[in-house]
């Protein structure tokens, strides 16, 4: 398993207080559709499919503060159980597949720079321990997570960690366990208004 500290992820999920003291933040644009192609590789290999995230809306003030304050006061296990309680404000398809729910969508526009963090409410896809390897134990990495970003010039790109895991660093921040030893890159990543 890799641990990664995304500085992104950071700043949009677990310092709500901070970033609403900054200038007011810009409307979100929902309702939008996100398209790209989803590679990911192991040391077998490599796939690539499509990835959309339709987004209906970004979630509201209220369920965003409850799903952070459970992931710094309580943990993953309260993180967990105040993300399944949120509304589905998106669905995330990759490759066809049916539907997955977005109960977390936050969006942040920095220096010319739009991200958008997007969460699951249960695994995409387990990636990792290929022909001849051992296969990983798959319990608590129970979310999906998608970070997009899109330039000033507009060129978008990304990744996803199709099964993880976050916590609490314990300095304000959020870290990342993928259950994948890398994270599906997003290529092509296309905006469209829904």
């Amino acid at each position: 398993m890799r641990m990664a500290k995304i500085l992104t992820v950071v700043l949009l999920l677990a310092a709500p207080i901070w970033v609403g003291a900054q200038a007011p933040r810009p409307a979100a644009t929902a309702p939008e559709v996100f398209t790209a192609t989803a590679q990911a590789k192991n040391a077998t290999g490599a796939v690539s499919g499509m990835l959309e995230a339709r987004i209906s809306r970004y979630t509201p003030e209220f369920d965003r503060g409850a799903v952070e304050t459970a992931l710094r006061l309580g943990g993953y296990p309260r993180f967990l159980t105040a993300l399944r309680s949120a509304p589905e404000v998106g669905q995330l398809v990759v490759g066809g597949s049916q539907p997955f729910s977005i109960r977390y969508a936050r969006e942040k526009v920095e220096a010319g720079v739009r991200t958008i963090v997007l969460v699951t409410d249960m695994p995409v896809y387990f990636i990792g321990g290929g022909r001849g390897q051992p296969t990983r134990p798959r319990e608590g990495f129970e979310v999906g997570v998608v970070q997009i970003q899109f330039d000033a010039t507009g060129k978008g790109s990304g990744m996803m960690a199709g099964a993880a895991r976050v916590r609490p660093d314990g300095d304000g921040g959020v870290l990342l366990d993928d259950y994948a030893d890398q994270p599906i890159t997003l290529t092509g990543v296309t905006r469209k208004p829904s």
